[in-house]
């Protein structure tokens, strides 16, 4: 039996182009402290990034493949709405004095009420969107759709105020949300529980105005609360959200996946709870110079 190299010499360099990549801070949209895209994220986690702080637990070669790859797919289907609505725009950069984001598409489109519709797509693996549209893959049966997540609405929703704020006579009343999987429904059970076409791969949903709304108001109201922790020279708690808006309490030495995936995981088990004062805190500014 053949197995696998330890040392590959060709099929590795994408994935090591995205992780060069993935070292590199992304600016937020406007320059801002706080992103859209963090929203229901800890305050701590943001605090860190609002400092610019340099990450203890950098992105590894898998998180660089599948954000990588994310925003591959999302550059494709910008390329694939401008072909079919040509007023599309994309990147719409917009936000407050503490926080701004940018939108995938803002689309002319009337058919579901208001001027406009704001779309979002979200890239995932099985798990999450399995959640989303219902399905238990593994037996082949369906589920309850639990829809896109809270967070990914309230980044639409705050997308979709800052364009209203900033575009006089755009009205948004639905934020559109893609949801496409890396991982296909097989045919076997595709034909077992009736899924055809595109809903094998992906799955699209329409919020309305009354649902995306009042989540986005709310996230914005506990992001501006981080930003007067930071501009006082607090680094917020360790606190989040879950997908019902419920206070999550974090722990970095626990199991919560916020801590799993958090790049500054040991720089906070040191800091210790709480908030914390910049000047008592152990991290390492990315750009000390």
């Amino acid at each position: 039996m053949t197995e696998p190299v330890n040392n590959p010499v060709v099929t590795h360099l994408l994935v090591k182009e995205l992780l060069a990549k993935s070292q590199i801070p992304k600016p937020t949209a406007m320059g801002t402290p706080f992103r859209y895209s963090s929203a229901f994220a800890c305050g701590r986690q943001q605090g860190y990034m609002a400092f610019d702080a340099e990450p203890t637990e950098p992105m590894d070669e898998a998180g660089a493949w599948l954000t990588g790859l994310g925003t591959i797919i999302h550059e494709a289907l910008q390329e694939a709405i401008s072909r079919t609505y040509a007023d599309a725009e994309f990147e719409l950069g917009t936000g407050t004095e503490y926080v701004s984001g940018s939108c995938d598409a803002l689309i002319p489109f009337t058919e579901l009420g208001g001027t406009h519709i704001l779309y979002e797509l979200k890239t995932m693996g099985t798990y999450s969107f399995d959640k989303q549209v219902g399905w238990k893959r593994m037996r082949g049966e369906w589920n309850y759709p639990e829809g896109p997540a809270a967070k990914a609405i309230a980044q639409a929703g705050m997308n979709a105020l800052g364009i209203e704020a900033s575009r006089p006579g755009v009205v948004i009343e639905t934020v559109v949300m893609g949801s496409i999987t890396f991982e296909a429904l097989s045919k076997q059970k595709a034909d077992k529980m009736g899924v055809e076409g595109y809903h094998r791969v992906l799955a699209e949903f329409h919020i309305p105005r009354s649902q995306w709304e009042p989540i986005a108001l709310a996230e914005l109201a506990r992001i501006e609360g981080l930003h007067f922790a930071i501009t006082s020279g607090y680094i917020p708690e360790r606190v989040a959200l879950d997908d019902n808006g419920i206070v999550l309490q974090l722990d970095p030495k626990g199991n919560a996946w916020q801590c799993a995936y958090c790049a500054f995981r040991s720089l906070c088990e040191e800091d210790g709870g709480g908030q914390v004062w910049i000047n008592q805190s152990n991290l390492v500014r990315r750009n000390q110079d």
